[in-house]
């Protein structure tokens, strides 16, 4: 068995509505699926994670002819649990077909990003995981991020990141920020994310403080 931490890059066109709304909303600090039931092209099932405002994500939601059936459920004053039924779109449902063809499971949570990508970890044979990145459609671009023999030994490092904490760290890892010597600096991160020097090196301070909070050094 192997593990791959893959990142999924999702142009305009096949991006999810939903997803694009988090991204351009911009109010929204945490946005995972943590579950989902896959049914065939008609039929997906999904319960994700969400901290943010209820309202405009509900009403957005609803205005989707996609979607099916949804339901809110608060867990505090700023996260939510949102359960969906939705037939999912051509894109999708072809990213799907390619997991549920294949002998390899997804391990949760599917993480959502504000720069459009998406990424999610996978476990399986090899020769299996070849094939299901073999088989992702070509509008969807990929980057194996990890690659080991299990999964981590501890999912829940890092899960009360927020979003853009989330991405400053992804961006000062994929770039180099976290090497020695480093091959990136603060600035490089800063305009990896869109965002002002300070800003970014604030997001990686305080990631950072959580992540160490996590393993209880």
């Amino acid at each position: 068995m192997k593990y791959l931490r893959l990142t999924l890059d999702l142009p305009g066109d096949v991006i999810h509505p939903m997803h694009a709304f988090v991204c351009e909303h911009g109010d929204y600090a945490d946005y995972r699926l943590i579950h989902w039931n896959y049914d065939g092209p008609d039929a997906n099932t999904l319960l994700f994670h969400v901290r943010g405002d209820r309202e405009p994500y509900a009403e957005r939601l609803a205005d989707l002819d996609r979607v099916q059936s949804f339901e809110l459920a608060p867990i505090t004053d700023d996260a939510f649990y949102v359960y969906v039924e939705e037939s999912p779109a051509d894109v999708d449902a072809s990213l799907l077909d390619v997991f549920a063809e294949h002998s390899v499971l997804a391990v949760p949570p599917v993480a959502y990003h504000t720069d459009r990508t998406m990424s999610l970890g996978v476990v399986g044979d090899p020769d299996v995981l070849r094939a299901v990145l073999d088989g992702v459609p070509d509008v969807i671009d990929v980057t194996v991020d990890q690659v080991g023999d299990d999964p981590p030994a501890d999912p829940e490092v890092g899960v009360d990141l927020t979003t853009r904490q989330r991405d400053a760290v992804r961006a000062a890892q994929r770039m180099g920020y976290y090497e020695v010597p480093r091959d990136a600096g603060v600035d490089d991160v800063a305009d990896a994310i869109d965002c002002a020097p300070g800003t970014a090196a604030e997001h990686l301070r305080r990631a950072e403080s959580r992540i160490l909070g996590d393993l209880d050094v």
